[in-house]
C-alpha cells in the first residue's frame, strides 16, 4: 500500500463537491493506493465529517472500477444508538457514483440514525468523486 497526497485548489474543492452534490472535500487529501503484482487493487480514503454534533471518521474503500467495495466507521463520538448496525454498511459496496447512492433511491434509511444515514451516503458520494477526479487528474 502506497500512500499518496493530493492537495486541491478551490476550483479543484467546487469540482468534487460538484459532482458528489455535497461539501467538498478538504484542501489537503491523504489516501492510500494498493496494488497486487503490480496492478491497481483498490484505494482507501478516511472521510471526518460532523454527524449532528460530533465527529465521525470512517474509511471507504474504492475499487479500480470506481465503486465502493467497503465502509468502516473508525470512530464515532455520537450516541452509540445514533450508529447503524454494521449490516447496514454492507449495501455499499459494488455501489458507483449515481443517482442511486441516495438515502432516498439506493440505500435503506435507519429508524434513529436519519443523521448518521444521511452524513454517511454524503461522505461515500464524496469520496467517488474524489476518486474519481484524481484518478482523471492524474491521466492529464
Amino acid at each position: 500500500m502506497t500512500r499518496k497526497t493530493a492537495f486541491l485548489s478551490e476550483a479543484d474543492r467546487a469540482e468534487v463537491a460538484r459532482r458528489s452534490g455535497g461539501a467538498p472535500p478538504p484542501g489537503l487529501v491523504a489516501y492510500y493506493v494498493a496494488s497486487v503484482d503490480g496492478n491497481p487493487a483498490g484505494t482507501a480514503y478516511f472521510d471526518t465529517h460532523v454527524v449532528r454534533t460530533l465527529p465521525e471518521t470512517i474509511l471507504v474503500a474504492v475499487d479500480p472500477k470506481g465503486a465502493i467495495s467497503r465502509i468502516e466507521v473508525l470512530s464515532f463520538s455520537e450516541p452509540e444508538e445514533y450508529l447503524p448496525r454494521g449490516a447496514w454498511y454492507g449495501q455499499f459496496p459494488g455501489k458507483a457514483l449515481s443517482d442511486e447512492l441516495s438515502e432516498n433511491k439506493g440505500v435503506r434509511p435507519v429508524t434513529g440514525a436519519t443523521i448518521t444515514v444521511r452524513v454517511t451516503v454524503e461522505a461515500a458520494r464524496r469520496v467517488l468523486a474524489l476518486d474519481a477526479f484524481l484518478k482523471e487528474k492524474s491521466r492529464r
